[in-house]
């Protein structure tokens, strides 16, 4: 049986060249090329690789569930995280193994539904960043344009290329950002081609060790990498045959639901909002007390714990996802309508994609974020730019 499998960033194009390589049963490699879809080759099975920057990896702490609830958890659990709508994605969840994270595939509903839709059709459909070792710390894999990080937990993020022999400044961000918030990996392996002296000023750059390790490319990964990898065309084509319309017998449910949920919540919003404001003066006196004893200790130590203390108020924290796009707001909206793309939150920082846009426009963001204490980063793009949006040190 032969597979095909390509890499793909957008839905197949027959005037774009993408990267395509046909194996055997085994995995071994019978050809490979690049070439527009009508020149790919005759296969038995068809398998579409999602570029990591046409994907969003997420893995998500969910607390244990029955398997058949984790993707309503799921989606619940994205929506703080992406700034697009939920109903614009499809969302392909991963099998749970234990207590580990559950590894969440977010695609944009456009590309899902064009691959579940092509002729001759894919079988499969699978991110980029899960064909990737998993390496203690982080592993940074260097792509057809830029690349990607994917930590230990299976969640990845893109990235662009470095200037030079520079970080990339995404990668440079998450690990500023990471070392905030006391999440910094152990090391960041690096799977590409790295002399001993970039590595070494890497780590100098960053304060976390740089690794050399095994090279790697997408179309090298093992059989057992591809088979293991989530599916999304399952979802979009599950998507693609529910109704859309709501049925009028659940009405009477839901409205008997939310009156019984209005009144719970009168009854209990006193007591709960009581015990918060107790709570949380009772966490900022010991915030105060570890600060005073602390003394010389970082200012990243202090907003560690600031976060942790307001955390366990009930509170949210200013690094938080929905504070940090609050502050970025009036920024993002002096951009051009329709110029934000796609936007995802992790590592305390929100990273967007915006369409090709003047150097000005930038510049603007970054002023007007600043004045709101918050520090912009971004690179150019095959398509605009992407911006790392994240609290100033």
């Amino acid at each position: 049986m032969k597979t095909l499998r390509v890499r793909l960033e957008s839905p197949p194009d027959p005037a774009r060249a993408d990267p395509w390589t046909l194996v055997d049963g085994s995995g071994a490699t019978l050809a490979s090329g690049t070439d527009p879809p009508p020149r790919w080759p005759a296969a038995d099975r068809r398998v579409a690789v999602l570029a990591a920057e046409a994907v969003r990896v997420v893995a998500l702490p969910l607390p244990p569930m029955p398997a058949a609830r984790l993707a309503a958890a799921a989606r619940f659990a994205l929506e703080d995280r992406l700034a697009t709508p939920l109903d614009d994605a499809i969302v392909a969840v991963g099998s749970r193994r234990g207590s580990e994270p559950v590894v969440v595939v977010v695609v944009e509903r456009t590309l899902a539904t064009a691959l579940a839709r092509a002729e001759p059709p894919f079988d499969r459909a699978i991110a980029e960043p899960l064909l990737a070792f998993a390496d203690p710390g982080w592993g940074w894999f260097a792509g057809e344009a830029g690349g990607f990080v994917r930590d230990a937990a299976g969640g990845a993020f893109a990235i662009g290329q470095g200037a030079g022999s520079a970080l990339p400044a995404e990668l440079a961000a998450a690990l500023q950002q990471s070392a905030r918030a006391g999440t910094a990996p152990e090391q960041v392996v690096v799977h590409h081609p790295a002399d001993q002296g970039q590595l070494a000023a890497w780590t100098r750059a960053s304060g976390v060790p740089f690794v050399s390790g095994a090279p790697w490319h997408w179309a090298t990964a093992g059989t057992a990498a591809f088979e293991g990898a989530i599916d999304v065309l399952g979802p979009a084509r599950l998507a693609a045959r529910t109704p859309s319309a709501r049925r009028p017998s659940l009405l009477p449910t839901a409205v008997a639901l939310a009156l019984l949920a209005g009144t719970l919540h009168v009854a209990a919003t006193a007591g709960t909002w009581a015990w918060h404001r107790f709570d949380l003066a009772r966490s900022q006196r010991e915030l105060d007390g570890m600060a005073r004893a602390l003394g010389g200790t970082r200012a990243a130590d202090i907003a560690r714990l600031h976060a942790d203390a307001r955390h366990r108020a009930g509170r949210a924290a200013p690094d938080d996802a929905m504070p940090l796009l609050a502050r970025a707001a009036p920024a993002l909206a002096q951009l051009p309508a329709g110029a934000l793309r796609t936007a995802s939150y992790a590592q305390g920082a929100w990273t967007i994609d915006v369409a090709k846009v003047d150097e000005p426009l930038l510049a603007a963001l970054r002023d007007r974020a600043a004045q709101a204490g918050l520090a912009v980063v971004h690179v150019p793009t095959a398509s605009g730019a992407r911006a790392r949006i994240a609290a100033a040190p």
